[in-house]
């Protein structure tokens, strides 16, 4: 009977332990997205961004959106002018700009870092600025899209909103998973590397050239 009540008594006092003793609280911070730049030729300028850290992923959606918007100002704060390009063999609804980014957020694995690529093209500005973004698109369409890479194109053209700033560029924004027929497939580690670098340099001043060469 003294061994039964024992128990009793230790086992109130191990749950009046538990009840007040204070839990640890560990915060984790946030992932941050880092980038690194690289420029091999004028008005070429190549960013890979990239996840750090164990914490919670804001997603590019934010950042895709500020490049969307710039601006503050209601009428001209917005971009020249935006579109998704993506293979034939990727569905209609990744087409809407929204869905694409938040779906390749919502569905990017904790282990997958990389989250894309950026190619900064600078337009001649002694021509209008749709005849370069044409010829962006078109680099796009046969050196990233051919690889069922979805790219988003942001062109910005300052004196548009009454702004000197850099003069007329694009973003040429590539996600870092393919997408086919079935969805989003795995990170392309070519294209995020110094290999991928080199090979959109190669090819962008292949196909300028070639331009030059038909004008």
């Amino acid at each position: 009977m003294a061994e039964a009540i024992a128990k009793a008594v230790t086992s109130r006092a191990i749950g009046k332990a538990a009840i007040t003793t204070p839990e640890a609280v560990t915060t984790i911070e946030p992932a941050t997205l880092k980038q690194f730049s690289q420029s091999g030729a004028e008005g070429f300028t190549f960013t890979r961004y990239w996840w750090e850290g164990e914490g919670p992923r804001e997603g590019i959606t934010p950042w895709i959106q500020k490049k969307l918007r710039p601006g503050d100002d209601p009428r001209f704060g917005a971009c020249a002018k935006a579109e998704v390009l993506l293979s034939a063999k990727t569905p209609a609804i990744y087409a809407e700009l929204t869905f694409l980014i938040e779906h390749f957020d919502h569905e990017l694995p904790r282990h997958e870092r990389n989250a894309m690529v950026q190619v900064k093209l600078a337009l001649d500005p002694e021509e209008p600025w749709h005849a370069g973004y044409e010829q962006v698109r078109a680099f796009a369409r046969a050196h990233f899209v051919s690889q069922h890479l979805p790219v988003i194109l942001v062109a910005h053209v300052p004196s548009v909103g009454g702004l000197n700033g850099y003069g007329p560029h694009v973003h040429c924004i590539v996600l870092s998973r393919p997408i086919n027929i079935n969805g989003l497939l795995g990170a392309n580690y070519r294209l995020c590397s110094d290999t991928g670098y080199a090979e959109a340099l190669a090819a962008w001043q292949a196909w300028t050239a070639v331009e030059e060469e038909g004008t």
